[in-house]
């Protein structure tokens, strides 16, 4: 022990001191780093058995070496690398390669993703910037623009893109906060978690943002305090690069694309889904589309609320497990009481997704309720008889045949 009653120093072996050295000289030789990017600094932390700590500064590429992220955020280094990479590309091939910082002032500070639909929050030269990628589309925030701030404060939007994502900064005095949004079908809202470094948030609506409000909430002490934020900036750029076209001339693709054009659900590359069975009765119409293994569903029917108006619904494929033989994607009731509809104008899609090598499937909802059905691209769509309650209990038995009649699945699926 020394006077000062701390352990007395041990020697360190030769190849950690010769290591050591070197990645201080490595460091030295760096030229220094511009302030607005102090972030990309990373201090390696070497602790040794003695209890010394020893410290060296590594200067790297920022886009290499993002700073931690706190809380529940993400950062998702090889996603942020690919997409930020991609949005580059799409911004020199779009010629606007002057109006954004270089490649390696982009820093990532944390990531998000939801059924293929990905955003970066970043900063580009010390300004925040988002990077949002799907199958086929880029869509870069302006690094150049300002916050559409709410009055009185200091949040404000940067981003709403055509897929409902919401990328923005919350107000430094705000400790926490809440993020909702209203369409005309009703609202919801969620927690915001922001980047420490940033103040930048992220949301995946999945609304339409000429349908979409967006509000937050200063979460931190005394009486909530709600604030409508303005629209966003114009985005740098919003493309296609990556095009998949599907068709939209046949009487199912027309459906699929016009639903989905009007529907307050927003699916991520829309255009890409190739049409499935169509179902019509009256003035309700039911849809599926495929594209690889995610299968949506397509719904119109009359507006009861509005007459003369339709309401159109997409539904999403979130199911986790894809790989399942047979699976059934759930759609609401349409004209159900609850819309206004006039009684007996209650129908229950039932849409399955079965082996892509199925051609034709039979439907069994009891011993005396069924259907025949041809099925598209591993899809099949029919009517639930009115017969059939759809309670917990109730389930469609489906058998499936390929072009040789060779049966390809059989089992029971719930409806609920």
């Amino acid at each position: 022990m020394s006077d000062f009653g701390l352990p007395s120093p041990r020697v360190l072996p030769d190849d950690v001191r010769e290591r050591l050295r070197a990645e201080v000289r490595a460091g030295i030789g760096e030229p220094r780093r511009t302030k607005h990017v102090w972030y990309a600094a990373a201090a390696a932390v070497v602790v040794l058995a003695a209890g010394a700590v020893v410290v060296t500064q590594q200067a790297r590429r920022p886009a290499e070496v993002p700073p931690a992220v706190a809380g529940g955020l993400q950062l998702d280094a090889k996603l942020a690398t690919m997409a930020l990479d991609r949005c580059w590309a799409a911004v020199h091939a779009a010629g606007k390669a002057e109006r954004v910082p270089p490649r390696a002032e982009w820093v990532p500070l944390l990531t998000e993703e939801l059924e293929g639909d990905a955003v970066v929050a970043a900063t580009a030269a010390g300004r925040p910037m988002f990077c949002e990628t799907t199958a086929t589309t880029v869509t870069l925030s302006d690094p150049a623009a300002t916050p559409a701030y709410a009055p009185g404060s200091r949040s404000g939007l940067l981003l709403h893109s055509a897929t409902g994502l919401v990328g923005g900064v919350l107000d430094p005095a705000w400790p926490k906060a809440s993020l909702t949004t209203s369409t005309p079908d009703g609202s919801s809202g969620s927690d915001v978690e922001f980047s420490p470094v940033s103040r930048q948030f992220v949301a995946h609506t999945r609304t339409a943002p000429d349908r979409t409000a967006v509000a937050l909430i200063d979460g931190g002490p005394g009486q909530p305090r709600k604030v409508d934020l303005p629209a966003a900036p114009a985005p740098l750029l919003a493309v296609t690069d990556r095009p998949e076209p599907a068709d939209r001339t046949s009487a199912a693709g027309r459906a699929l694309g016009d639903c989905l054009a009007d529907a307050e659900e927003v699916i991520p590359d829309a255009a890409a889904y190739r049409p499935g069975p169509l179902l019509k009765e009256n003035d309700q119409q039911v849809v599926m589309g495929r594209r690889g293994d995610r299968v949506i569903v397509c719904t119109r029917e009359p507006d009861y609320q509005r007459p003369g108006k339709t309401r159109a619904r997409a539904y999403p494929d979130l199911v986790a497990a894809r790989d399942v033989p047979a699976r059934l994607l759930r759609v609401s009731t349409l004209g159900g009481a609850e819309s206004g509809a006039p009684a007996g104008a209650a129908r229950n899609p039932v849409a399955v997704v079965l082996p892509a090598a199925a051609t034709s499937a039979g439907f069994e909802f009891d011993a005396d309720n069924g259907a025949d059905l041809a099925v598209t691209d591993g899809m099949a769509l029919a009517w639930l008889p009115r017969k059939i309650a759809l309670t917990p209990e109730a389930k469609v038995r489906v058998r499936a045949w390929d072009a040789n009649d060779r049966l390809v699945y059989e089992g029971s699926l719930p409806l609920l």
